[in-house]
């Protein structure tokens, strides 16, 4: 059964990169603005690191999506803010040529939880929140962000939330990402009221479901969402390029870390050879802690835990690409990485990343 399920997947992206290759002698190619997101609550000095800025110049990328705020809600605090990101005061000289897009997050539950009369005041808060980057860069922003995973239920306050926010910052883009659900449900799910739409080719299924599945990309399913090839608002792209780690106890979902634990807890374990490894790989994503770690665990696991390792590597990437071919994208359009963490963006070569830059409409 594993054998018949890898050769369905090869034959999957076999048939993609057909499909692909088709699209790209019918289309010309969009030579579209190139750009990342950051993600990670603080600039850490790694941010200004040789690394970094070589891979920004060697790419020519010129826009950064900057997580600003991260909005949530709970019983005991109401909505509050789960975390901002801090920001150096000084910057690589790479930055002068680079534009910073601040980005609010909004948790569904927060939309779920604001009443009409708390609308005013929670929008002017998040345009205060996300205008906080243009004291560290020393720049004008033109665009804010917002990414909310709304529901039907909550669409009227988010949209009523984007409208206000409109009209406090009227010379402002307002910019929303879009999930592919709402891509291909949007009759159920309305159309946001913003200049323009980031469409997010990943987040597949749900990764607090426990399976085998690769919850941040799956070009089979992804596809499914992608068969209309127009939107009412002008469109960007984000492509996968991240991996994290998913923890689950009794296979609930427990926590989350942005990349792989897997190396830090075999390096630390294997330094006493006569003890037996606490790990157990079960899948080539999956592993089971057989054993607490010895010493002081930042990742709080116990014996029978299991970690799910999920990633978008080089091939993600590529299929990621081919299924965006013919949506509506044109010059002005931006295609953006998400995110910029060496960690994965070292393990796919140049070509790969410069080819995902590229699409064909």
């Amino acid at each position: 059964m594993k054998e018949i399920t890898q050769k369905i997947l090869a034959g999957t992206s076999f048939l993609l990169l057909l499909l692909g290759l088709f699209w790209m002698g019918q289309n010309k190619p969009v030579k579209a603005v190139k750009a990342v997101y950051h993600w990670k609550t603080d600039f850490e000095e790694s941010w200004v690191s040789a690394a970094r800025d070589s891979f920004l110049e060697e790419h020519s990328i010129r826009k950064v999506y900057v997580k600003m705020l991260d909005v949530d809600y709970s019983e005991a605090a109401g909505i509050f803010p789960a975390s901002k990101t801090n920001m150096p005061y000084s910057f690589s000289h790479i930055f002068d040529s680079v534009t910073f897009v601040p980005v609010v997050y909004i948790s569904n539950l927060v939309m779920k939880n604001m009443n009409s009369s708390q609308i005013e005041f929670f929008s002017k808060q998040f345009l205060v929140h996300a205008l906080r980057i243009e004291t560290y860069t020393n720049k004008k922003v033109s665009e804010i962000q917002v990414d909310c995973d709304w529901t039907e239920g909550t669409k009227e306050t988010y949209f009523q939330v984007l409208k206000t926010m409109k009209k406090w910052a009227p010379q402002l883009q307002i910019t929303v990402t879009l999930r592919l659900y709402p891509f291909k449900y949007r009759e159920e799910l309305g159309i946001p009221p913003a200049d323009r739409v980031m469409l997010m080719v990943y987040n597949i299924n749900n990764a607090k479901k426990f399976s085998n599945k690769n919850s941040i990309f799956d070009a089979h399913e992804a596809s499914k969402y992608l068969k209309r090839k127009s939107y009412p608002l002008p469109m960007d792209i984000a492509l996968p390029v991240f991996s994290w780690s998913l923890i689950f106890r009794n296979q609930q979902f427990l926590k989350v870390f942005s990349s792989s634990i897997i190396p830090t807890i075999y390096s630390r374990e294997m330094e006493d050879e006569s003890k037996e490894t606490c790990l157990k790989k079960l899948t080539n994503r999956m592993y089971l802690v057989q054993q607490k770690p010895s010493g002081y665990d930042p990742f709080d696991l116990r014996a029978g835990d299991i970690i799910k390792i999920e990633s978008c590597g080089e091939m993600e990437l590529k299929e990621a690409s081919l299924i965006t071919y013919g949506l509506p994208i044109n010059e002005n359009s931006t295609i953006a990485l998400f995110d910029l963490d060496m960690n994965d963006l070292n393990q796919i070569s140049y070509d790969q990343i410069e080819s995902a830059f590229t699409l064909f409409h």
